[in-house]
């Protein structure tokens, strides 16, 4: 196994990104101004839901165990864009390669980012490993020129296929990459957030993103982001799948992190059920909101928290009432 350090940083460079700022960027500036204009609020709200306390949250546990086993099921797979890295599932390595693309590319409606996706990997011959591994920009650029979905265009496409050339060149592998990321004697309760940052940071060479697109693409932890799509991907990654309810999660990934170390994929669906439910007194799609939210599924489960993620997740695409989950018999 390759134990390559990701190269240390330089300068910084100096090209900017689009002076567009991303809706993440954009509600991460007004959650911090409306924090700074407002902190008796904010600490009403805090206080609200430390008043449930810590018995009342741990009643709660088997009403959404009930749930995790009812919405994490193989049929889950078929609405959502994880179906994707499933069809390249008898390949480990394919596996995990065609999940980060997915997840990176996961914004939007399910549908729409399952039919971009598929699409995608369709300009690769459906072989997307030994795409990446005989992949030259100047030749096949050309096959992404006609790329749009949302904020993302071909130039991005082709930079993705770039770095992750490197990644495999250098390291074999993406969780051989997220390892060496980590700085040494990082505490266990940190290695989520630094993996991440500098996982990311050796993925841009330690530049600024060179457009708006590759600016959403890559969300960094540092910046004050959840990271959805980082954190579902590690998810998918990282959990170890056991019955009841059945495998939905890979858990390809076996040294890089533990499933206890997870963050929830912070979503719309989640912060609809968080408002309800009132797991943090945060409104914020912030990484301190997918952080207090975690700790309280962490508090009900600490070896597997964001497992609660497919509860509340699939309670919320039901369009259920979130007061069904308190009012439920344990």
């Amino acid at each position: 196994m390759t134990t390559k350090t990701p190269p240390a940083p330089q300068a910084k460079s100096k090209t900017k990104a689009g002076s567009a700022q991303s809706p993440d960027a954009s509600a991460q500036k007004g959650a911090r101004t409306a924090q700074k204009a407002s902190p008796r609020k904010a600490a009403v709200t805090s206080k609200a839901v430390q008043a449930r306390s810590r018995e009342e949250w741990l009643a709660l546990a088997p009403r959404m165990d009930a749930l995790v086993t009812q919405y994490k099921v193989p049929a889950y797979i078929g609405s959502d864009p994880i179906q994707i890295p499933y069809r390249f599932a008898d390949n480990p390595k394919t596996c995990e390669l065609v999940a980060f693309i997915t997840a990176l590319l996961s914004y939007g409606r399910r549908d729409l980012i399952i039919e971009t996706v598929t699409n995608l990997f369709r300009l690769t011959d459906n072989d997307p490993l030994n795409f990446l591994e005989s992949f030259d920009p100047k030749r096949d650029a050309k096959l992404f020129q006609h790329f749009v979905y949302r904020f993302n265009k071909g130039p991005d496409l082709v930079f993705l296929w770039q770095r992750l050339q490197w990644a495999y060149r250098e390291y074999g592998s993406l969780e051989n990459l997220f390892t060496a990321s980590i700085p040494e004697h990082t505490p266990q309760a940190d290695r989520l957030k630094a993996g991440i940052s500098c996982f990311t940071n050796a993925l841009l060479s330690n530049e600024s993103p060179r457009s708006y697109g590759l600016k959403f693409l890559f969300a960094h932890p540092d910046k004050g982001g959840a990271c959805k799509r980082f954190n579902m991907f590690l998810r998918w990654m990282v959990r170890q799948d056991l019955e009841p309810g059945g495998k939905v999660d890979f858990g390809l990934w076996q040294t890089a992190l533990k499933p206890s170390d997870l963050l929830v994929p912070l979503d719309t669906h989640i912060m609809k059920m968080n408002r309800n439910l009132r797991l943090s007194g945060r409104s914020d799609g912030s990484w301190q909101t997918a952080q207090e939210i975690t700790d309280i599924f962490r508090l009900l489960c600490p070896e597997d928290p964001v497992k609660y993620d497919y509860a509340l997740f699939g309670f919320s695409l039901d369009k259920r009432s979130p007061e069904e989950i308190l009012a439920m018999r344990p």
